[in-house]
């Protein structure tokens, strides 16, 4: 992937909760707010209970099915929010900061975590619902024969292991039957968390206070989850990282507070290196480093801001 400067601008001030968003890229829309309230429903459409629809799903995995809506799903970004600690020059000279700062994003569901979370049966699921795994079992056959050596009986154990590849047809739970749903609608597997990185050089002046946070770049994916019996879970979402967009990452400057310091800072700005990919900067003093929730004030407003692009694309 080719350097790219990052691009210098000011932007609203990143405040303790850092919730203030960075003006989203193009491609993609403001936070759609709250995901919907799910709910489930009998065949006959009586209201019922969302653990009992997938208990269904686990009892009989193979009539389970998710149906997503592709009109109600959306690409966006979410607010910033800090990543790691601020970087505080207390000193009376400049600081030389090469930093690596990562963002992880990991997938949510509004029906407790049932497809985003952790379940028992793991595996790649097809665009037909096909699960494949990789099973090692152990069968082991008892067989009373006669054995002359030994006396009229004995027990014989064979004890045979395989590792290949097993396939169950259907869906097992919520989560695969969404997977397969997913790479069937997208004809791409879906991501349940992405990592993303971003180096960032640059010369802290005296009494100069660095701070990091990112923006997201998610998809929200609505649709129902269908049981062979009739029943149903409607209104549900899953939020994950986008496939197609990367995050954007923020480094802001500002005055360190006097608490931090003990004393007010000279006037110079805190400015990008000429260079941030590809010249290293020379060795410097360690810089303190402090909660960013903590030493910003609130109402805070940078002195500038950088945006940085990620080293690899989104879902790479």
């Amino acid at each position: 992937m080719p350097s790219r400067r990052p691009a210098l601008l000011f932007l609203p001030a990143l405040a303790l909760g850092l919730a203030v968003p960075l003006a989203p890229p193009a491609h993609a829309e403001e936070g759609p707010g709250e995901p919907p309230a799910a709910r489930a429903v009998t065949a006959d459409g009586k209201p019922a209970r969302i653990a009992d629809v997938l208990k269904q799903c686990e009892a009989d995995g193979t009539s389970c099915r998710f149906v997503i809506d592709p009109k109600s799903g959306r690409e966006f970004a979410t607010a910033v929010r800090s990543l790691g600690n601020a970087v505080v020059n207390c000193t009376a000279s400049d600081m030389n900061v090469d930093r690596t700062v990562t963002l992880r994003t990991s997938s949510t569901d509004n029906i407790g975590g049932e497809i985003s979370g952790k379940i028992t049966a793991e595996g790649t699921v097809s665009a037909s619902g096909e699960v494949n795994t990789n099973l090692t079992n152990d069968l082991t056959n008892e067989n009373k024969t006669p054995n002359l050596k030994d006396g009229p009986t004995s027990t014989n154990g064979t004890k045979t292991s395989v590792a290949v590849g097993g396939k169950v047809a259907g869906s097992l739970s919520a989560k695969l039957a969404f997977e397969a749903a997913f790479k069937a609608t997208f004809s791409k597997s879906w991501t349940v968390d992405n990592t993303e990185t971003t180096t960032y050089k640059s010369t802290v002046k005296s009494f100069d206070m660095l701070v990091f946070g990112a923006s997201s770049s998610m998809r929200r994916v609505v649709g129902r989850l269908l049981t062979g019996s009739g029943a149903a879970i409607l209104g549900i979402a899953v939020d994950s990282p986008s496939m197609v967009n990367s995050s954007t990452f923020v480094a802001q400057t500002y005055s360190a507070p006097e608490s931090l310091c003990g004393r007010k800072r000279p006037t110079q700005n805190t400015q990008p290196d000429g260079d941030n990919n590809t010249r290293a900067l020379p060795a410097a003093r360690a810089p303190r480093e402090v909660p960013a929730r903590t030493a910003l004030a609130p109402g805070a407003r940078p002195k500038g801001s950088v945006v940085l692009h990620p080293t690899a694309p989104a879902g790479s």
